[in-house]
């Protein structure tokens, strides 16, 4: 039994892990697409 306990908390810090690693790269990529957004209204001619 105590085996069971230990592979379901080593499978809620993995699943963890990977929740915090996504929320990371979606950070990266939203502040990313924010700059690519910035540049095209820098390149974008004036109407």
């Amino acid at each position: 039994m105590i085996y069971l306990a230990a592979a379901l908390i080593v499978l809620w810090l993995l699943v963890t892990g990977l929740v915090l690693s996504m929320a990371l790269r979606q950070r990266a990529l939203e502040r990313e697409l924010a700059l690519l957004e910035e540049e095209l209204q820098e390149r974008r001619p004036a109407d």
